[in-house]
């Protein structure tokens, strides 16, 4: 085979101009997480309203909420292994599809047995969507836009988060809480069928995979229309040191001993944090005598700083690399220690924003992190098993606060036991970035050299 008809997926992803087949890959994966981060909390806005019309204690929803994050822990590593066997694509409609069913058939509950059942499936699927999503967008984002990249898909998850306050403040009162689950679960059934005609699967897992070459090359014509790609071109992923079947111990291996082990548990303290405050801040507002409507546009609030946090941390990442993940949970201790103190609803608004971009925005550095760390042949099962095992916190974050409402605890004492999370979270964060930088920096800065697309070359993918 001639070399100017062999081509290196990695480079030609390297040098791509962000063009239109970029947009459409982040706008229908930010489609999809906008869907999965409305169907998460929609049963957090629906609580208050449940809650009066069953007649049941507000400590009670912590094992639905927890339910559904337990759900979302399976899902994340079950389809975090599909991802990489069957593709990306198919593990994402196949997710989608699943978690708008389950959030649709949520109307008909009419127990909150019946309720954490539904959550529970739901999340399942709603699991799987995220580390296949950010596995797509890593391996099509050349290495100075990885994390932004990351984060712009991923700012879906969180404006679907918060539309949900706006949601239900317009219509809780006029149509019940059920219409929180009809317009969750028809809107991502729909966004999962349109996605079986426009998503692209991921050119370099085919190529890993030794999957169809003609899709390969008609996903780079569309990738880099620019080039001529000839009908008998051959491809080569340019990844170093792939291995061609996945097993756990090699997210252990080549330097990911002691990273990875750091890596889950920084996603579990802060996935604690995160979760107990996005599903009890709507009954939290309520309970500082803050209307079901001014709650819900509250609370609406930490979605929107967190997007601008998370945008803002991840240029950080791109340009200075994962040291730059411990900036927002240092400075998100005393912000949320501080957020219980007044209850006018404008200091309210204002601390809820600031909480959300510190909060909301480290997330979202962590899964950027998370698909820098592992490489293209396990990096589906590399973020899923983070996300996965980080899961344990998002499930104990709900259950825990609703132990500690049941003890009726003052509000302030709340949130300072979140800003002690915090605390743990910028303090292991640092260790995992020196002891990353350390093991790969270097490494991984040689490898963004700049060589020829229509060759065959050795440059490697993080």
């Amino acid at each position: 085979m001639q070399a100017d008809r062999t081509f290196n997926i990695a480079t030609l992803i390297e040098e791509q101009k962000t063009g239109r087949f970029a947009v459409g890959l982040l706008f229908w994966c930010f489609l999809i997480m906008l869907m999965d981060g409305y169907d998460q909390t929609a049963v957090s806005f629906a609580a208050p309203a449940i809650i009066k019309e069953w007649h049941v204690a507000r400590g009670a929803f912590g094992s639905v909420f927890g339910a559904g994050l337990f759900g979302t822990l399976i899902g994340s590593f079950v389809f975090g292994y599909l991802g990489d066997r069957l593709g990306r694509k198919k593990a994402i409609i196949l997710g989608g599809l699943f978690f708008g069913a389950l959030t649709l058939v949520s109307v008909w509950a009419t127990s909150l047995h019946e309720l954490m059942l539904l959550r529970f499936l739901a999340g399942i699927g709603m699991g799987g969507v995220i580390p296949n999503s950010v596995a797509l967008v890593a391996e099509y984002a050349p290495k100075r836009l990885r994390a932004t990249w990351v984060t712009l898909m991923f700012s879906g998850f969180s404006i679907g988060a918060g539309s949900g306050g706006l949601v239900s403040s317009a219509l809780i009162s006029r149509y019940g809480w059920p219409v929180m689950f009809v317009l969750g679960g028809v809107g991502s059934l729909l966004v999962a069928v349109l996605l079986i005609f426009t998503l692209p699967e991921s050119a370099k897992l085919l190529v890993v995979r030794q999957r169809s070459v003609e899709t390969v090359r008609k996903l780079v014509a569309r990738l880099r229309p620019e080039l001529q790609i000839p009908s008998d071109a051959q491809f080569v992923a340019g990844e170093v040191q792939e291995k061609p079947r996945f097993v756990l111990k090699l997210i252990f291996s080549d330097g990911l001993a002691a990273i990875t082990p750091l890596l889950w548990i920084v996603f579990i303290v802060n996935s604690m944090a995160l979760y107990f405050l996005q599903n009890w801040l709507p009954i939290l507002m309520e309970g500082l005598g803050i209307d079901p409507g001014g709650a819900g546009i509250i609370t609406t609030m930490f979605s929107v700083g967190g997007v601008l946090g998370g945008l803002i941390l991840c240029r950080f990442v791109d340009r200075h690399g994962v040291l730059a993940i411990i900036s927002l949970p240092a400075i998100g201790c005393p912000v949320v220690a501080l957020l219980g103190h007044g209850s006018s609803e404008g200091w309210l608004m204002l601390a809820v924003f600031a909480t959300g971009f510190c909060v909301v925005g480290a997330q979202y550095g962590l899964y950027a992190v998370a698909g820098m760390i592992y490489p293209t042949a396990f990096r589906s099962a590399g973020v899923g098993s983070a996300i996965s095992v980080g899961k344990i916190g998002s499930v104990s974050g709900p259950v825990i606060g609703g132990l500690l409402l049941s003890m009726h605890l003052p509000v302030a004492q709340l949130f300072h036991a979140a800003a002690l999370l915090f605390l743990i979270v910028a303090v292991f964060s640092a260790v995992l970035a020196l002891l990353y930088r350390t093991r790969f920096g270097a490494q991984r800065a040689a490898q963004t050299t700049v060589v020829d697309p229509l060759r065959h070359s050795a440059l490697g993918d993080s």
